[in-house]
């Protein structure tokens, strides 16, 4: 069998991966042994350290603790963030400390970053915040230390020969560490699809490894002594630099490489990147749902499998390969022209290879990246090249400026150092430059949403076809349709993958903590009502917007503020954050019709926000609708021009009739508003009564939803919004007994995170995210 090796990968990978469906809330769940916030005291060895900054951008030196009583499962680690004004431990050495348990959490919405899986896939258990060094014996582990050392010593030289931001970037290109980037610096590489240029990955190993292999050679060592000096060099730069597992996977592919040479065999890419996978699962099977894992070896079978398959070889290229020495060699604009038509074609393969990890972990795609890599990934080899050099100048420099007589000399080296500076200044500026410019183009994201995990498996069974194509024996007449037929199948594979089937109606409601947030979505219409939190920190960045991306929306027809609490519009200005940069489309913003003076600091910041990004703003009041293609929304609350003491009061309450279902969005209405409510109800009493679903008052106050509202309205379902353990006692327990004595099944977001209700024809299906 010709690469047996990758058989066995795709058969193991294949078993591991059904075990984790099955079993990976199992391997990812870890309670410490007290709750969070509180203090707990333990021993154990310095496994890893590193520095990252603070909230107030201090630095903060951060350990990873192998604890002496062994942690449950394939965990190892604890990650303690230390005080700074206390003790530093070395690598290696057996420390005593004590800190405050922060446990990792799990998603509440579809969408939402899962942390715990992600710490889980690094096996770190939970992290301690405020910990202090009691004790410790003194030891440590001369490698890993000194290799930290090194990385500070490395840091520091770029620190001192680069201004702030091009430090923080090369700091992340060369040594892995992005602690120190700006987040709006990381945010315009992510959403440019340049994110990759930050990760030590193959290019790092072949310019290094390679390097260092070529020059030991040339130094006329011992075969088998330069490889192992090779191989030893490039473990411990993958140490330095915290062996991810792309890195990882490079070292792997570079020593099969290195030591093929050494034994006289023939380098097999693909069975080298199927040993380092193996290797890789076979420590941490959780690697099946780390996207950088997967990211990295997708790109690699994208160039090494898929791009010889499917595009032909360009006979033209062998002819230039054949010409004789006296031919004319191709200019400068040819060479370049060639090697940008050879990065289109690796763009689209590594593309056709990492869209399902688009749709698994981002659910957004950056168009533009593929013409941006086609100018940043040629420039990405000088750049590391200047980078190195700069590092080496800039150590020669130290060591001759600490020798006094050697000054002169010293100052030479650092002019020196100071060219490279100005050129990687150069090349970074010509990244961020073509990021901000493709930044203004329109339509620069695009919203894919998710994909079920059968489409994926689909749509990799369907692209395996384009290996099998060319294997195919025909002749010339159907060569041409064998061509066409490569990408009708990537067409179709892709159709499939991104298609959604959409409900006729669905209605979300979005886990936000103490807050409010519903998502009304038909197959034509997008309505968010409220986004806003007071538990949750930048809720909007984190739960809303990772939501709307998960459903695959860019854009809502309109946004109804029932009123001006934080914990109702907190994330609606976040996601104006993103309109701003042209990110996201908001085409109108419907505000409660109440009083001016009653309109108060929240309400005049979201009215002027709206206004200076051109989103058009309306006002709503009792009898008015919002009126779309698919659905229409009645307003049943407030009454125009209403004056009240406090904003619940003038709450906006929405009604919805979609066929036989029939829904009451009621924000946080009370007091007048809900007198008023009341009324309105009662003279039309047949049309609410036996309400499918209550959107519940004021996240389960005792004084709203009192038993005349359940009595008119007989609801089916009732949904509550509100935050665990909040410091309201939401939802009150007589608020509960009375809409169970009324028979009503009752949803809450504390409990089961999101709620989506989901209706097709006159069926009706709820789902909660964490039942």
């Amino acid at each position: 069998m010709k690469r047996p090796l990758c058989f066995i990968s795709l058969i193991i990978t294949a078993i591991v991966f059904i075990y984790l469906e099955f079993s990976v809330s199992t391997l990812t769940n870890y309670s410490p042994v007290a709750e969070d916030g509180s203090f707990i005291e333990m021993t154990g060895i310095v496994s890893e350290k590193e520095v990252r900054l603070g909230l107030t951008g201090e630095e903060v030196l951060v350990i990873y603790l192998i604890p002496s009583d062994r942690l449950k499962g394939n965990f190892k680690y604890v990650e303690c963030y230390l005080e700074n004004d206390g003790f530093k431990p070395s690598v290696g050495e057996m420390v005593s400390l004590g800190g405050k348990v922060s446990a990792f959490s799990s998603p509440r919405n579809p969408g939402e970053f899962d942390s715990r899986l992600y710490y889980s896939s690094l096996k770190i258990a939970y992290r301690l915040y405020n910990t202090r060094i009691y004790a410790s014996d003194g030891k440590r582990d001369f490698i890993k230390e000194n290799l930290y050392r090194l990385r500070r010593f490395l840091e520091n030289i770029l620190d001192n020969r680069l201004d702030k931001n091009d430090s923080s970037i090369m700091k992340a290109v060369l040594l892995g560490d992005k602690a120190f980037m700006d987040e709006e610096v990381k945010e315009l590489y992510k959403n440019s699809g340049i994110m990759h240029v930050l990760a030590v990955s193959g290019l790092h190993i072949s310019i290094l490894g390679m390097g260092v292999y070529k020059l030991l050679k040339k130094l006329k060592l011992p075969m088998v002594l330069g490889t192992s000096i090779s191989i030893a060099i490039m473990f411990l730069y993958g140490s330095m630099c915290g062996l991810s597992t792309s890195a990882f996977r490079a070292i792997c592919m570079f020593v099969v490489m290195i030591l093929s040479k050494v034994l006289g065999r023939t380098y097999d890419v693909l069975s080298a990147l199927a040993l380092s996978e193996l290797l890789l699962i076979f420590d941490q099977p959780l690697y099946l749902y780390n996207s950088g894992f997967l990211f990295s070896f997708a790109a690699v079978v994208a160039i090494a499998l898929i791009k010889p398959n499917l595009f032909s070889q360009n006979d033209g290229k062998r002819l230039r390969e054949m010409r004789f020495a006296d031919d004319k060699k191709d200019g400068f604009i040819k060479r370049y022209a060639d090697k940008a038509v050879e990065s289109m074609k690796v763009g689209i393969c590594v593309t056709i290879m990492t869209l399902p990890v688009y749709v698994s972990f981002y659910y957004t795609f950056p168009i533009y990246s593929f013409f941006l890599n086609i100018v940043v990934l040629p420039l990405m080899e000088p750049l590391m090249i200047l980078g190195i050099i700069l590092l080496l100048t800039g150590c020669i420099a130290y060591f001759l400026l600490s020798i006094v007589s050697m000054a002169l000399l010293g100052m030479g080296v650092g002019i020196f150092v100071d060219i490279e500076a100005f050129l990687i200044h150069v090349i970074l500026k010509i990244y961020s430059t073509l990021c901000l410019g493709t930044g203004i183009l329109p339509g620069k994201i695009l919203y894919l949403g998710h994909s079920q995990k059968w489409k994926i498996v689909l749509y990799y069974v369907l692209v395996a076809l384009i290996i099998i194509f060319p294997k195919l024996k025909t002749n010339n007449k159907v060569l041409r349709y064998r061509y066409c037929g490569k990408w009708l199948v990537l067409i179709s594979a892709t159709v499939i993958l991104l298609y959604k089937n959409l409900p006729d109606l669905q209605i979300s409601m979005i886990d936000v903590g103490q807050g409010d947030s519903i998502l009304l979505r038909t197959h034509h219409e997008t309505i968010l009502i409220d986004g806003g939190s007071t538990s949750k920190k930048k809720v909007g960045k984190y739960s809303i917007i990772p939501y709307l991306s998960y459903e695959g929306i860019g854009k809502l027809d309109a946004v109804v503020i029932t009123h001006e609490d934080l914990d109702h519009i907190s994330g609606i200005l976040e996601i104006f954050d993103l309109v701003k940069k042209d990110d996201f489309v908001i085409n109108n913003l419907i505000l409660p019709d109440v009083y001016k003076l009653c309109r108060k600091k929240g309400y005049l910041e979201l009215e002027e926000a709206a206004k200076e990004l051109g989103i058009p703003v309306s006002y709503i009041s009792c009898g008015e609708k919002i009126a779309f293609k698919d659905l229409e929304l009645t307003c049943l609350n407030p009454q125009k021009d209403m004056t009240v003491e406090g904003a619940n009061e003038y709450s906006t309450v929405l009604y919805l009739k979609y066929g036989q279902f029939k829904a009451l969005f009621t924000g946080d209405v009370e007091g007048k508003g809900q007198e008023h409510l009341v009324a309105d109800i009662k003279k039309d009493k047949a049309e609410y009564e036996d309400l499918t679903l209550l959107k519940v008052a004021h996240h389960g106050s005792r004084y709203t939803t009192d038993t005349e509202f359940i009595e008119l309205l007989s609801p089916k379902v009732a949904c509550i919004s509100c935050g665990e353990g909040n410091s309201y006692g939401h939802p009150h327990a007589e608020l509960l007994e009375r809409l169970k004595n009324s028979g009503t099944r009752i949803y809450r977001t504390d409990e089961s995170g999101n709620i989506t209700v989901m209706i097709n024809g006159n069926k009706m299906n709820i789902r909660a995210f964490l039942d």
